[in-house]
Formats: C-alpha cells, sequence, structure tokens
C-alpha cells in the first residue's frame, strides 16, 4: 500500500492512488508528474535505476499513471549495474526497456573537461527524448541536485527535460525518507554515479578500463568485509587504479580493511589492477571535482 501510516493506522483499505491527498509534497508531485503527462496519464523516465529514478518511477505508478521505463546501457554503465536496475524496476511491477546509445567518442569527452557530463549528457538525453511519448521526458534529478556542480544539469534544462522531484522540492534526505515510509525495495540504496566519473577530466579512458571498474566494484560490493563500505574505484591518472574508501564508512579498524582490501583485489584481479593503491579519504564524491 501506498500509504502514510501515522494517519491511516486504522483504514488500511482506502484507495493507494489517493494516499498523496494527505501530505502537501506529495500532492506537489503529483501536479508535476500531471504536466509531464500533458494530460494523457502516461510519463516516460530516464530510469538509471538509481535511488531517484527508482522513487519517481515508484510515485507515478502508485499515483495512476502509466510508467515506461527507458534504461541506458553503454560502456558507461556496468553489466550488472543494468541487471540490477532491471530487476528492481519488476520490484515494482514495471518493466525496463534498455536503450544502447552510443556515447560521445572518448577524445570528444577529454576535450569537453569539465564539462564532460553536460556533453554525455546532451547526447543521451536527446535520444530519450525521440523515444518518449510526445518528446515529454522525465529525470529523477532532484532538488539537492540543483545546488551543486552539475554540468548535465544545463543538458537537462536545454531539452526541456521535467524533473517532478526537483519541482516538488524533494530533497535527496527527503527522498530516503519516502522511500522507507512509503515501501519503495532498497530505500537505502547507494548512489552509484556513471563509470567515466572514475576518470580525470581530460582523460580518455577506453571500454577495457571501463568494464574493469565495473567488475571490481561490483565483485567488491558482494564481499563480507566490504558491507556499508562507501567506495570508488578510480584512474587519477587515466593508467593506474586507486580504491577510494570514504573514512566515516569505516566500521573496522582502518589500517587493517585497507591491507585486506588490497590483498583480496589483487589476488581477485591480478594484473587488471596492477599499481592498485588503496586511500582512505574524508569525502568521496566530488573527488576530481575538488582538484584546481
Amino acid at each position: 500500500m501506498f500509504i502514510d501510516e501515522s494517519a491511516f493506522a486504522a483504514n488500511q483499505t482506502q484507495d493507494e492512488t489517493a494516499i498523496d491527498s494527505v501530505d502537501e509534497r506529495l500532492q506537489k508531485l503529483r501536479q508535476e508528474l500531471t504536466k509531464a503527462s500533458a494530460g494523457t496519464g502516461r510519463v516516460t523516465i530516464a530510469y538509471s535505476g538509481g535511488l531517484d529514478s527508482r522513487f519517481l518511477s515508484f510515485c507515478a505508478l502508485r499515483m495512476g499513471f502509466a510508467v515506461r521505463l527507458l534504461h541506458v546501457a553503454g560502456p558507461h554503465v556496468a553489466r550488472e549495474e543494468t541487471m540490477l536496475a532491471q530487476s528492481l524496476a519488476r520490484a515494482m511491477g514495471l518493466e525496463a526497456e534498455v536503450v544502447r546509445i552510443k556515447l560521445a567518442g572518448a577524445q570528444q569527452l577529454a576535450r569537453a573537461g569539465r564539462e564532460r557530463c553536460y556533453v554525455c549528457k546532451k547526447k543521451i538525453f536527446s535520444q530519450l527524448k525521440e523515444l518518449s511519448e510526445g518528446g515529454r521526458l522525465c529525470d529523477g534529478t532532484n532538488a539537492s541536485d540543483l545546488t551543486v556542480f552539475r554540468p548535465g544539469s544545463k543538458a537537462v534544462a536545454e531539452l526541456e527535460i521535467f524533473s517532478p522531484l526537483a519541482q516538488a522540492g524533494f530533497s535527496k534526505s527527503d527522498i530516503y525518507r519516502y522511500a522507507a515510509l512509503l515501501g519503495l525495495p532498497e530505500p537505502q540504496q547507494a548512489a552509484r554515479p556513471c563509470l567515466l566519473t572514475r576518470f580525470a577530466y581530460g582523460v580518455e579512458p577506453d571500454e577495457a578500463l571501463l568494464e574493469t571498474v565495473g567488475e571490481v566494484e561490483d565483485w567488491l560490493s558482494h564481499q563480507e568485509f566490504a558491507q556499508g563500505l562507501r567506495f570508488r574505484l578510480r584512474y587519477p591518472d587515466g593508467a593506474k587504479p586507486v580504491l577510494h574508501i570514504e573514512k566515516g564508512s569505516i566500521k573496522i579498524d582502518c589500517e587493517e580493511l585497507v591491507r585486506q582490501a588490497e590483498l583480496e583485489l589483487k589476488a581477485r584481479f591480478g594484473q587488471r589492477l596492477k599499481g592498485l593503491k588503496v586511500e582512505v579519504l574524508d569525502v568521496l564524491s566530488g573527488f576530481y571535482d575538488r582538484i584546481k
């Protein structure tokens, strides 16, 4: 049930599509989705499988909209991530259509520098918009995204993509809270940005390195000693791998964890991680944006 437990503990049978009437924020989200649907009752969502796009899809479905999900696959998305996105869509009662889009060339992305995300997102969302009904495409941008450096946001604005969560005022913390309350599967899902973000601006990563990043991060996320860790496998110089771990996510002795991670990764991946270093950071995200 799409339900506010505190307000409706005594009445569990009401229509789940009407539950947003008790919450001003959810009412606003319904209004924004109605605008995006242009009166058709149907919305198309750029669906990465991350928490934001899943939450938007979940809410749209529970509010009575017919929801179409478009999931982009390519070298910048780990295969395991695509499979997980499809599985999580089915858990909501939806199917994610996989759209294979060829990204801008490595040289073009390298030349774009700090605008790399803009170039990439402009190409991807232009094609997704053509596939959406009437060109009315929604994405999972939230209100918190509008307060940080995100070149891709410019592409979203230029293409007039609808961002219902941002327009309804949903911050990232709001999404975590509402996702848990409303029963979204995996409500504490950690973010996993595009694999291109593991490489410094100006670097031309090849598909083999992108594939390595995807496989290593997926493998590590399933290891018992790494449960709860926030980490990224990055190539700051474009060649040598560095595993960055966020300090606040470490629950055991820090030095012991660093040794174990380095030993087990080298044992599992060998020469694919030649020269691997493991470093602990106070802040995991925005690593390349902090480098001047």
